[in-house]
């Protein structure tokens, strides 16, 4: 699994300046750096000085680079061989997110009412239930609500479109012995739902789970929903939303979480859709994809930053939940 740089203790500018030049995940940047295999701090001194970066930038992450390298980048792939992606039941979904959502990532979905990302964030809730056997994550999801979308009997119908899943490529005796004793009530166990109301609940629910993360994705349905229309102070809202998106990466070294937000988008002075939450919080997310309503029950994703920018999957949302497109 690659460590986005966004989950790296370095200060944001330094992650735009990185992100600007398609430096993603911390993978991205040690493939310029061939002394991986053989760690010394005065290699990294001498190799970083012979990489075209200012000098602000280049100084902070050689200071990360001697202080967490032989921490982070030397345990990372033992970890990522260890943690599995959650996936949508869409393959051509899950295709473009490079096989789904993995920890220690914040991935965003944004869109105009009716795209989809509600249905999704619930469909990704139930997911996480999946067994390891069935290459699930196993974990308790935290789906927190700020609209008052999410619907109960909306996630029994995934659960239950889940569990008849299971039970048709259960192969194995063992896998079949894991279906014949997995019931619906089991999936949705592991999936928790919290309604926040205002942004204080919001930030006191995500500053509550910091302190002990047992969960393996945490979903926030919407996170604008808030933002936009509590403050009459712009410059508070930009330190609040700043130091928020602070908690949530910190939150993602800490524990190996998926951080699924889903934030909204706004036309501008032109006529053009843009996401909410203004510049800045645009660096939080690793990758940020653009859901939109094709047709009555088609809809497309479209990433807008991170891997395969630019690039386009059709996926369909049936009473199942998120499943692939019919063949034509």
């Amino acid at each position: 699994m690659a460590l986005p740089i966004t989950s790296l203790p370095i200060p944001q500018s330094t992650v735009r300046y990185l992100s600007s030049r398609n430096v993603v995940y911390l993978s991205d940047l040690l493939k310029t750096l061939p002394w991986l295999d053989s760690y010394n701090e005065e290699s990294v001194i001498l190799q970083m000085e012979e990489l075209n970066l200012p000098e602000v930038h280049r100084r902070l992450l050689t200071d990360f680079l001697i202080n967490h390298l032989h921490q982070t980048a030397f345990q990372a792939p033992q970890i990522g061989k260890k943690l599995v992606p959650i996936i949508t039941f869409s393959s051509s979904l899950d295709s473009l997110l490079c096989g789904g959502i993995f920890p220690n990532e914040i991935v965003e979905f944004l869109g105009e009412p009716g795209s989809g990302t509600s249905q999704l964030c619930m469909q990704l809730a139930v997911d996480c239930s999946i067994p390891e056997m069935f290459g699930g994550r196993a974990c308790k999801s935290l789906l927190i609500d700020c609209n008052g979308d999410t619907c109960n009997i909306r996630l029994n119908q995934m659960a239950k479109a889940t569990l008849t899943h299971l039970n048709l490529i259960a192969r194995s005796a063992e896998e079949k012995d894991i279906t014949s004793k997995l019931t619906v009530d089991e999936l949705l166990s592991k999936v928790y739902t919290a309604r926040c109301t205002n942004y204080t609940q919001l930030i006191a629910l995500i500053n509550t789970v910091s302190k002990d993360c047992n969960y393996g994705a945490i979903i926030i349905d919407a996170l604008a929903t808030h933002f936009r229309h509590e403050f009459e102070d712009m410059r508070q809202r930009t330190n609040i939303i700043a130091e928020f998106s602070n908690k949530l990466h910190k939150l993602c070294i800490d524990a190996p979480v998926s951080l699924i937000i889903v934030n909204q988008v706004r036309m501008d002075g032109e006529g053009s859709i843009q996401p909410c939450l203004g510049e800045s919080w645009s660096h939080t997310a690793t990758r940020r994809i653009f859901l939109r309503r094709v047709s009555t029950d088609v809809y497309s994703a479209t990433i807008m930053k991170g891997k395969r920018s630019g690039e386009t999957a059709n996926f369909r949302i049936s009473s199942r939940g998120i499943r692939d497109c019919p063949a034509q």
